[in-house]
């Protein structure tokens, strides 16, 4: 996490960065059309070597082959991603500065104050660019679960015995792990890492016993041999992990959603501009080569946009607040608040 004099300085860097027509030739105002004329800043709120990372790397590939522009990657990571959605929306609404968020923004309005950030009142949606489904992951030279039953039947029966890792309090890894554990009635200790990169190191070594962890971090992993799949997320098996059972096929419907993840801009920016913006996006969808690329690492193009992603954004974070209050999950923050750093 950047400390706050880095923080500011980072911050001050993107509000000052002059408006589109500040470099056009003669002071005359460019069409808006014309964006992006300069490079793009994407704020990833997750550290390297997690499902964020390496999706905006894959992105920033997709828009400069489309706009022949950089978009720039600036890692903002710390607290289950909100620092990096925070800082995302106090940049300039220019145009110049994107958000790579996801539906953990939407799980942590409903456990953290609204007072300094509003996830839906201080960010604009404008394209969902990816959906991945998430994976239960295990050391096969710790556990000797076998299968996605033979582990719930382990941690029902095995108190406090195992370990399971997430990307940090708030992010989707925790709250999925929170609802398995909550709807299943299981026994586990938690260890929170600062990303996802980090806690599948510390997996694959043997310091903690298992994870939930999003498809295209952990694959390389798991076709290596050194992680074994017990079941996936969602409603249908992921092509690229035909033989691992999914959620539903399981009845552990706990684990039937999939996660999404979506480009915001701070919520200024202006509708003309917003539009333009879009247009883009859209044209990356067909990209050819991030299509290939996204299959072979089990990504699903998300293709919603404009309103229609706000609607998505808004029916989803409303769904999540029913969801863990129901459950009684409204205070996992201050719950875990002592294991932030490990």
């Amino acid at each position: 996490m950047l400390d706050r004099r880095a923080y500011l300085q980072c911050l001050a860097t993107l509000a000052a960065m002059p408006p589109v027509w500040a470099q056009s030739v003669n002071g005359a105002r460019p069409s808006l059309n014309a964006w992006p004329n300069k490079p793009v800043n994407l704020i990833v709120p997750f550290p390297a070597g997690g499902p964020s990372a390496i999706l905006a790397k894959q992105l920033a590939q997709s828009f400069e082959r489309k706009t022949q522009q950089p978009l720039r990657l600036i890692y903002q990571s710390g607290a289950g991603g909100v620092q990096g959605a925070n800082f995302a929306s106090k940049a300039a609404a220019n145009g110049q500065n994107l958000l790579l968020g996801g539906s953990y923004l939407a799980v942590a309005r409903a456990l953290t104050s609204k007072d300094e950030f509003d996830f839906i009142d201080d960010l604009r949606p404008l394209a969902m660019v990816a959906a991945v489904q998430q994976v239960i992951l295990v050391n096969p030279a710790r556990m000797r679960s076998r299968t996605a039953m033979e582990l719930l039947s382990d941690l029902s029966r095995k108190p406090a015995r195992y370990r399971m890792a997430t990307a940090g309090i708030g992010s989707s890894s925790h709250i999925s792990s929170e609802i398995l554990k909550h709807q299943e009635s299981l026994h586990f200790e938690f260890v929170h890492f600062r990303g996802a990169g980090p806690a599948l190191q510390d997996l694959l070594v043997g310091s903690v016993d298992m994870m939930i962890d999003g498809l295209v971090s952990c694959l390389p992993h798991i076709r290596s041999g050194r992680l074994k799949p017990l079941m996936i997320t969602g409603t249908q098996r992921a092509n690229v992990l035909p033989d691992v059972p999914c959620a539903q096929e399981l009845g552990v419907h706990s684990l039937e959603r999939v996660t999404w993840y979506g480009l915001f801009a701070p919520q200024q920016l202006s509708d003309a501009q917003a539009a333009t913006m879009v247009d883009v996006f859209e044209r990356m969808g067909s990209d050819a080569v991030m299509s290939s690329n996204f299959e072979a690492m089990g990504i699903r193009w998300g293709g919603v946009y404009g309103d229609a992603f706000t609607a998505l954004v808004k029916q989803d974070t409303m769904q999540w607040a029913q969801r863990l209050k129901s459950m009684g999950l409204t205070n996992l923050f201050y719950k875990n608040s002592e294991e932030a750093g490990a």
